[in-house]
């Protein structure tokens, strides 16, 4: 089952357009609220997570988090930016082990999308070091 969470259009002013390196003249300046993200290993397995969260922009989208393993094994979690429903741009974040240091931050913002940013679906799978996968585990799409 995939979960989607939509927010509302109502974006956020930081007073006056921001002006950014997103190309002459382009701005950066509305922001959704962010929405909050939550996948897991819901197989029995439990073999980890990803949370965090996904903020809009007019033409881009920021994406915070953490994932984090609960096996001897790997957890990926996948990140798939979608402009009027063609994929623009897939990143992914692995995180392998037991204790500390399984547990890997994220930080980053997708490129600037001409149309902007209409979805981001979010996948965890479990992976071989080598990073072939091995089961998926959740999804969820996320749209502004």
């Amino acid at each position: 089952m995939i979960k989607v969470r939509t927010k509302a259009a109502g974006a956020v002013l930081a007073g006056a357009a921001l002006m950014t390196g997103l190309g002459a003249g382009e701005a950066m300046a509305a922001a959704s609220a962010p929405s909050e993200f939550q996948v897991s290993g819901s197989d029995g397995v439990r073999a980890g997570y990803s949370n965090g969260s996904v903020t809009f922009y007019e033409r881009s989208a920021k994406i915070t988090g953490t994932v984090k393993s609960h096996t001897k094994g790997c957890v990926r979690v996948e990140f798939v930016v979608f402009s009027r429903g063609q994929v623009m741009d897939v990143q992914y974040r692995t995180a392998c082990g037991l204790g500390p240091g399984s547990s890997k931050g994220f930080n980053f913002t997708s490129p600037a999308l001409k149309g902007g940013v209409s979805e981001v679906r979010i996948d965890l799978e479990a992976v071989e070091a080598s990073g072939a996968t091995l089961r998926k585990l959740d999804k969820m799409v996320i749209k502004p």
